[in-house]
């Protein structure tokens, strides 16, 4: 049954409990800040998470306080059983959540419990980004802190799974299927593949290449086997795992004629493994990409302010294989949408597509990021060197030149069309810039002919687009833009924070759901660190904050008391 909390201080709470020295301290640490500044957060939005639990029972334990439980294990990257020791033994987390002695009991199987109600009604984790826009926007509010300049960039990360090749993925993926059949559907299947599922041992390190070979054909023909003999169990085929042998039979092999019967199949294994391809049938949703197996986290936060830290304002979390190209664009839709659209945004040169890059300008937001221009080199002009009225016609070429009509012709990829300027073909072969210039010869050229011997009109192609891509490339080519570019790096250290301090890199859990879930949670945490040593940096002296937030009490550095340096004190710095 759902049980909503009082948010109002306990009378006899952990702080009455303690002598004045450790209330003293207690409330110089982050635990009271935890519960002063974060805690109301979670309870603001306690009320959405009723529709998890029922209307009778027993009272649950307080959701706002287990959702502070994952953000507090998250942060230390612990399991859940250290997390809910942490609960029961350390005053601090206790304190922090607002809980009583008699409340301080937490079960694991209701952690666990919480997390699979939230995957079954929130699949999409709509409810725990709602928790991180609360906490991004108290500290945004809280510390000043400008969202004016933001830089955005992706992170591999790994879920709960190995990745070991594919004779171990085949392995694997039966296994699940055949653990999931009831005695009469495993009573149907071949001696051969029983005898291999009972007493066959896992894995084959050092078995030689021809050999490994041999095994995944043969695993193949059992995978093969099986497909073929529950076709038309209605029992087993909508079941998970019989999709998943669908699945992985059908992009890591291809029938090399139609057979008739099992006995008489051929079975090619593909030679291309990559992208949206099953990674282990553990995590379905895991796919490959170029920095493997698992998924990609998108991180945006703020930059280029003076205080002495940034806040992380956005993520989005999808399968290894998608690419980073156009991803800007929703990134930009959200931070619109919570009135933190930007007005300078940084970003790598993977996430820029010409259409997305267009819509992000049309914006008013200055997008900096590397764009190329394909096949072109670096010593063709740009279309940014021409000129061009209110309605987008070209009306003067670098050289002076007025075109002599604009068509709607086909474009260069030979599918498309769009809207070109015509130059005269006379003057633009007498030109001496025309080895530099964008205009395209005629079709109708000769092999082996130079532009300066064809025959009839130039012509080039004026989109909006490639407007924009060449303004864009002539921009990235000066000094000034690379200087004001450098602020982008400055997110590699937080996505080392990130797998460094919260274990952001390699997860406890597996699924699309449980993955968002547990990146929200540490990026949450890491904004409630940030937003902490911020506010103890602003109303505290350096020498008073002898513990770093969620650490021990160990004082600084010697150099860094000397000093008055933060550095070493694992405080965030201005970038």
């Amino acid at each position: 049954m759902y049980k909503k909390t009082n948010p109002q201080q306990k009378l006899f709470g952990v702080g009455t409990q303690v002598s004045e020295k450790l209330r003293t301290r207690l409330e110089d640490s982050w635990a009271h800040f935890f519960k002063k500044d974060v805690l109301p957060l979670l309870l603001r939005k306690e009320d959405d998470y009723a529709g998890l639990y029922g209307k009778t029972g027993r009272p649950n334990f307080s959701v706002a306080r287990v959702l502070g439980v994952c953000i507090l294990q998250e942060h230390k990257n612990l399991t859940d059983q250290e997390a809910l020791d942490a609960l029961s033994f350390d005053l601090r987390w206790r304190y922090a959540l607002d809980v009583t002695e008699e409340e301080d009991y937490f079960s694991r199987r209701s952690l666990v419990e919480f997390r699979r109600r939230l995957v079954a009604k929130d699949p999409e984790m709509k409810l725990v980004r709602e928790v991180f826009d609360n906490v991004r926007d108290g500290a945004i509010k809280a510390l000043g802190v400008s969202t004016r300049h933001q830089r955005l960039d992706s992170t591999h990360v790994i879920s709960n799974i190995r990745v070991r090749g594919r004779v171990v993925l085949f392995a694997h993926t039966l296994r699940v299927f055949l653990k999931s059949l009831n005695e009469s559907q495993f009573g149907r299947i071949a001696k051969d593949i029983e005898v291999w599922y009972s007493s066959e041992p896992e894995g084959w390190f050092g078995l030689p290449a021809a050999e490994q070979k041999a095994k995944l054909k043969q695993l193949a023909q059992y995978l093969y086997e099986l497909l073929t003999l529950f076709q038309k169990d209605e029992d087993v085929i909508h079941k998970e795992p019989y999709q998943l042998l669908q699945r992985l039979f059908s992009e890591h092999c291809e029938l090399t004629e139609a057979p008739s019967d099992a006995q008489d199949s051929k079975i090619q294994l593909k030679k291309e493994i990559e992208g949206e391809m099953l990674q282990s049938p553990y995590d379905p949703d895991a796919s490959y990409g170029h920095k493997g197996a698992g998924y990609s986290v998108h991180i945006a936060e703020t930059c280029n302010n003076s205080g002495p830290t940034e806040i992380i304002t956005d993520y989005e979390v999808h399968g290894a294989a998608r690419s980073d190209v156009g991803k800007a664009l929703p990134v930009i839709e959200r931070l619109d949408a919570s009135g933190l659209k930007p007005e300078t945004f940084f970003a790598d040169g993977g996430y820029p597509s010409v259409p997305s890059t267009l819509k992000i300008v049309q914006q008013n937001i200055e997008f900096m990021t590397p764009v190329n221009r394909s096949r072109l080199s670096d010593e063709v002009i740009g279309r940014d060197r021409f000129e061009f009225d209110v309605d987008g016609f070209a009306t003067r070429c670098p050289m002076g030149q007025h075109p002599i009509d604009h068509r709607v012709l086909s474009r260069n990829n030979g599918t498309d069309r769009c809207l070109h300027a015509i130059f005269d073909g006379d003057l633009c072969r007498a030109c001496t810039m025309l080895d530099r210039c964008p205009v395209r010869a005629p079709n109708h050229r000769a092999r082996g002919c130079t532009a300066h011997e064809t025959v009839g009109d130039f012509r080039l192609e004026i989109t909006p687009e490639m407007r924009l891509r060449d303004t864009m490339y002539s921009l990235q080519q000066t000094e000034a833009w690379r200087n004001r570019y450098m602020i982008r790096s400055g997110i590699e250290a937080t996505n080392s924070e990130l797998k460094r301090s919260h274990g952001l890199g390699k997860l406890r859990v597996r699924r699309a759901a449980k993955v968002c879930f547990a990146v929200a949670c540490k990026l949450i945490a890491c904004n409630v660190k940030r937003w902490a040593k911020a506010q103890l940096l602003s109303e505290t002296s350096i020498s008073a904050l002898l513990s770093v937030f969620f650490g021990s009490l160990a004082p600084y550095p010697a150099e860094s008391r000397i000093s008055g340096s933060l550095v070493g004190c694992g405080i965030p710095q201005a970038a």
